[in-house]
């Protein structure tokens, strides 16, 4: 490995330029179907099981004051429902929709889009060792990775407003 030569060849920087150029173009995606990029881990998750609210927040590593913001958003869109669980009625459930799935299927081909933009420089050897790379080092710094529950006793992050 060569000696690093400025910061902005270092991997924090080129890192978080990608990543803000990247989020960029797929919220501008988004923007159409009333969605943002921080929707699409909610949707993942709820497509496969309804959750309580603070189930949702800790799988995803926000705190539960983001999770109900996201929810009311994704309310608004008609994307899921809450619910009162049956067997505790002080906990409310979430739902997806039948719009909420279409949704998340519209996301996850706007997302395909962006990724073949940003890795059409690679063969595709390179864009899965990209790929694979990234996500071991997401899982690593305990971030979730593919809707997963945060891998090293991450805390719940706010993920602010833009994502």
């Amino acid at each position: 490995m060569q000696p690093q030569e400025s910061v902005t060849e270092s991997l924090a920087f080129l890192l978080g330029k990608l990543g803000q150029m990247a989020t960029g173009r797929f919220a501008d995606r988004l923007a159409p179907l009333g969605l943002r990029p921080r929707h699409c881990a909610v949707l993942e998750l709820l497509a496969t099981a309804p959750l309580g609210q603070l189930a949702l927040a800790q799988t995803i590593g926000v705190t539960p004051s983001v999770v109900v913001d996201m929810l009311d958003e994704l309310e608004a869109v008609g994307a899921l429902r809450r619910v009162r669980d049956s067997t505790d009625r002080r906990r409310q459930v979430v739902e997806i929709t039948d719009g909420g799935r279409a949704l998340a299927l519209s996301a996850a081909r706007l997302a395909k889009q962006v990724d073949i933009e940003l890795l059409r420089e690679l063969d595709s050897t390179q864009a899965t060792a990209v790929r694979e790379g990234l996500a071991r080092v997401a899982a690593a710094q305990g971030l979730p990775v593919t809707g997963s529950a945060p891998t090293r006793n991450a805390a719940p992050t706010d993920p602010g407003p833009a994502t």
